[in-house]
């Protein structure tokens, strides 16, 4: 707990398409237990670029669809699936919570974490030249955030080859 206020701290997981943060999770369900702490798993999506219009199909004006709808369900499809692919599923005595968002990744997950939180990232395997392009959610998350930010990578394929095939296998 924070400092007589109540607030339980939480390990803030940044979930993608990207199997790295499977990884990233299943770090992240050891941690929440050995703090006590909530897991809070997020999806951040870009907001569709195209305003909704209204449909006149028929002369009858039509409510137009909600643009978000499909970003929020995907979302929370990719969180289901994080969860399945990392740890199976998330034990009893961690409090869990899932959020499907609107925004930018690095200031989203920022602005939910307070001081004595962590927020955990994946982070694919690439070539040098690619970890150094900027534009990473990680760097932007460190440069933002008012906790610590933990990158986890993606182990390399040879690690995997030795006897790990998935996240599952990291418990």
């Amino acid at each position: 707990m924070d400092g007589g206020t109540g607030r339980v701290p939480c390990v803030i997981v940044g979930i993608s398409r990207s199997p790295a943060s499977w990884w990233a999770l299943a770090w992240a369900v050891g941690e929440a237990r050995r703090r006590g702490a909530r897991l809070l798993l997020i999806h951040v999506f870009r907001p569709p670029s195209a305003p909704a219009v209204a449909d006149y199909r028929y002369g009858v004006l039509s409510a137009p669809p909600d643009p978000y709808g499909d970003c929020v369900d995907h979302g929370y499809a990719l969180i289901r699936e994080a969860i399945a692919q990392a740890v199976g599923w998330v034990p009893g005595d961690v409090a869990l919570e899932r959020r499907v968002l609107s925004g930018r990744a690095a200031v989203e997950l920022a602005c939910l974490a307070q001081g004595d939180d962590v927020i955990v990232l994946g982070c694919r395997r690439r070539g040098v030249l690619r970890r150094l392009a900027p534009g990473s959610v990680g760097r932007a998350c460190a440069r933002r955030a008012d906790c610590p930010v933990v990158v986890v990578p993606e182990p390399a394929l040879t690690a995997l080859m030795a006897g790990a095939v998935g996240p599952a296998c990291a418990r």
